[in-house]
């Protein structure tokens, strides 16, 4: 895997500056200059979107505001799918993070957010629908992408659920079977050499980068390019075969003991609610 150092390549994902929009972007951790690389890599997108893990739609919002711009330069319409927990209660909040929800985190959005009538998705919507950007959204899912129906292969895929090993080792998997060939392959938290490697090894990466080498404050991005033809009989095997080879003996959590940032992924979804937008 070759780590992109040329500078045009990576200046593509900052091409266009992050737009305004009506209502601003929905609170949330993902810094602008990520926020604009997202934005970016939806506006380039050949094909079909998919994001795991949007909270509150802070990342959602860029990448629809993208694919919005893409279509007013004449590109296609194109499908975006998401897929978040949705937490809508305090007692899931326990069940999934195993420990309480915290009423004054983060000033007390969270919950606030968790308490909504329908959830932290019902919040995710309604931002979108604010800002009018509900319309390039084609499905809105409840549930775990692990036990996802999707069937799709995506351009783009936006990931928030590999925040450590044990996460990666849980989801990547499932999101190989979703990768097209040439997918631009987004994942949030993954900073180290280690993470990428082992993300790498679920995927037929060409190239990547890290969005912290060319912005420091609050960049955690990493952006792989993936090759533009598939191997024969690569999905799921090219992660069996490198964890073989390092002889890695790291087991996936049942339950993340991390303190959430409210998009970690757990181990079991209670259920799948599909609802079109």
């Amino acid at each position: 895997m070759a780590e992109i150092t040329d500078p045009d390549t990576i200046n593509a994902f900052l091409e266009y500056p992050l737009p305004s929009v009506a209502k601003g972007f929905p609170n949330g951790w993902m810094s602008a200059s990520d926020l604009q690389t997202i934005y970016n890599a939806a506006r380039r997108t050949t094909g079909d979107v998919l994001e795991v893990g949007p909270w509150l739609g802070r990342s959602s919002t860029a990448i629809a505001a993208g694919l919005r711009d893409r279509e007013a330069e004449g590109g296609a319409r194109v499908k975006y799918d998401i897929i978040d927990f949705g937490i809508a209660s305090a007692e899931e909040w326990q069940q999934r993070f195993n420990q309480k929800l915290r009423l004054n985190h983060d000033n007390g959005r969270v919950a606030e957010a968790v308490l909504h009538p329908g959830g932290s998705n019902a919040v995710m919507v309604n931002n979108l629908k604010m800002n009018d950007l509900l319309g390039y959204t084609t499905t809105i899912m409840r549930g775990d992408i692990v036990d996802s129906p999707i069937q799709r292969k995506y351009s783009m895929i936006f990931c928030d659920a590999l925040h450590d090993i044990a996460e990666i080792e849980r989801n990547m998997p499932r999101m190989a079977e979703l990768v097209a060939p040439g997918c631009i392959f987004v994942a949030d938290d993954v900073v180290t050499d280690e993470t990428a490697e082992c993300v790498r090894s679920y995927l037929d990466v060409k190239e990547f980068f890290f969005t912290k080498t060319i912005r420091r404050k609050r960049s955690k991005l990493c952006v792989f390019q993936i090759a533009d033809v598939e191997k024969p009989n690569s999905v799921g095997t090219i992660g069996k075969t490198v964890k073989a080879a390092t002889g890695s003996k790291t087991k996936i959590a049942k339950k993340s003991t991390a303190k959430p940032k409210t998009k970690t992924t757990a181990k079991k979804t209670r259920s799948t609610e599909t609802a079109s937008a």
